[in-house]
């Protein structure tokens, strides 16, 4: 029986924050529905974790689900579970005891709940062995306890990863392919300018196209030119709108207003150790708000 119907999908399409990404929702979902674990994958900031946290909170019936991030320093110990100090004082007798310690996937299973693993191509592959047997076979055997979990009915994996980011690894190819990678890209022009018109309704039309415009341009130069290490995310566009839209309130013009918005955004997305990375942004900034 399906998890989720077709009344499910819309509901949650409906309801989520991150507009413009119904197609990539109405994916996962369906693999949802046919038991597979799935990966949301893309660009830094364009609503990967949001849209995660989204659908398993409507699964889960709320925040009834674990979720971690994870680090270039979790392990097994963190993601299966170990033996861990009674006592980390300088008493002798506590510090030789030690007690069994779950970890997060571990925790999930017994508990049948369900589980996010935000940036999770920031750990090692290592961090994940168990997940392999759980994944294929359905099962998570736990040495430290010396049993087998099985994998509960109807159990929700999420993960989100920022392919090709800087601090990530290389995920190895057995760990890739027991998930189904769902890509969250840039939204198109229309829909993202319905965004900044959500945040900023009454910010004047041109400043809206020049942020548009900026966000296009860094995309391009990013995926065509490789000029950029990544273009704009939508999160940096709604940052963009709404410092115009208060720095014009509060009197400055909407050119110089433009102008510093998009040099900040330009220093997120421009290699910082590189000056001609930094200089190409700034160039774009100020060619874009001299028609203005």
């Amino acid at each position: 029986m399906a998890l989720l119907n077709r009344e499910d999908m819309i509901r949650i399409i409906e309801s989520c924050e991150i507009k413009g990404q119904d197609e990539a929702i109405v994916r996962a979902l369906m693999y949802i529905n046919l038991g597979y674990p799935i990966m949301l994958y893309g660009p830094p900031g364009n609503g990967k974790t949001t849209i995660a946290e989204h659908l398993l909170r409507y699964i889960s019936g709320g925040d009834n689900y674990y979720r971690i991030e994870a680090t270039e320093g979790m392990t097994e110990y963190h993601t299966i579970g170990g033996f861990h100090p009674l006592s980390m004082s300088g008493n002798p007798e506590l510090s030789k005891k030690f007690v069994y310690k779950d970890g997060i996937i571990t925790r999930a299973i017994k508990e049948k709940k369900n589980l996010l693993i935000d940036e999770f191509n920031r750990a090692p592959t290592t961090a994940y062995s168990g997940l392999f047997m759980l994944l294929s076979a359905g099962i998570l055997p736990v040495e430290h306890r010396e049993e087998v979990l099985r994998k509960p009915d109807n159990w929700v994996l999420i993960v989100t990863a920022n392919l090709g980011d800087e601090g990530t690894f290389k995920m190895s190819s057995a760990l890739k392919r027991r998930f189904i990678p769902i890509f969250i890209g840039y939204i198109n022009r229309f829909t993202e300018e319905k965004v900044i018109r959500s945040y900023a309704p009454d910010l004047d039309q041109a400043i809206v196209n020049a942020i548009l415009d900026f966000a296009e341009e860094t995309r391009r130069l990013w995926q065509e030119e490789k000029a950029l290490p990544l273009g704009l995310s939508t999160d940096g566009v709604i940052k963009m709108a709404r410092y115009c839209d208060l720095s014009i309130a509060e009197g400055l013009d909407g050119k110089t207003a433009f102008t510093d918005a998009a040099m900040h955004q330009g220093i997120v997305i421009a290699d910082e150790t590189d000056y001609a990375s930094i200089q190409t942004v700034n160039e774009l900034a100020l060619r874009i708000a001299s028609r203005l």
